[in-house]
């Protein structure tokens, strides 16, 4: 029975917390939250420390201002950590690479198998279009996001300037006023927020002639939540390193293991 620290108490955590309840390979050991509002009194704790002492295995599902304190606390208790909070800085990300040193870490923007489906796809088909295609990434979400592009979107985004050879950064292209030319080799991204849409990701090439999409659409949130847990479960038996949905999932034939790779 592996014993999981939810940290965190918005819709994604609550799913969690669904999702740990329906599996009886896991139970849930605390709940880092100000307070009980709606989640089982006697799990929770706004004692961050205390709620990590007690879990196998912590996932993360808090916000961005949070995730520094968050990583440091589980490097403190050498307590492997998954966490798929969106929105992060260059500097959080340097921590998370920083603490995978030390503890096994697995940081992903979204949890989903079929976005890590979808990113392994475009990892191997990524380079196959010629420069007369223009690359499209559009993405769609509830209209509380903040964020945009989403981070889903801006991993696909990486996941195929890295399959050309290109700095993201040089090619990385979003005008929400779509006043801006942009280059040829650009990957240009089309936010959409609406209503309570959980997240559409679709990724199009296309010429004068013809056009392929690859389109990833979520119906229910709990699928993120249904990832992380397996995530967990996957992650306590790692050593030290890096890892992503995709290590879980496989797709990469070996895994980061301790080299920290991801």
């Amino acid at each position: 029975m592996l014993k999981i620290a939810v940290l965190g108490a918005g819709r994604m955590a609550r799913e969690v917390l669904q999702v740990i309840q329906d599996n009886p390979r896991c139970e849930t050991s605390g709940i880092w939250a100000r307070s009980a509002a709606g989640l089982p009194e006697a799990l929770v704790s706004p004692d961050l420390a205390f709620v990590l002492a007690a879990a196998d295995v912590a996932i993360d599902f808090t916000l961005a201002d949070a995730t520094s304190r968050v990583v440091q606390e589980a490097l403190i208790a050498g307590k492997p950590l998954v966490c798929g909070v969106s929105g992060l800085n260059e500097q959080q990300m340097k921590e998370i690479e920083d603490a995978s040193g030390r503890i096994p870490l697995l940081y992903d923007r979204n949890m989903s198998y079929g976005i890590a489906v979808l990113t392994h796809l475009l990892q191997q088909s990524g380079n196959a279009f010629s420069s007369d295609f223009v690359t499209e990434i559009h993405e769609t979400h509830h209209r509380h996001k903040k964020d945009a592009p989403s981070g889903t979107a801006l991993l696909l985004g990486e996941t195929l300037a890295a399959s050309r050879g290109q700095s993201f950064a040089d090619v990385y292209h979003y005008d929400p006023d779509g006043n801006e030319a942009s280059p040829a080799d650009a990957i240009r991204f089309f936010v959409s927020r609406e209503g309570e849409v959980p997240g559409d990701h679709k990724v199009i090439f296309r010429n004068a002639a013809e056009s392929v999409e690859l389109s990833h659409s979520i119906a229910d949130r709990r699928v993120f939540a249904e990832g992380a847990v397996k995530a967990a479960l996957w992650l306590k038996s790692r050593s030290k390193g890096r890892y992503r949905m995709l290590d879980v999932l496989g797709q990469q034939g070996k895994s980061a293991g301790a080299s920290g790779s991801a």
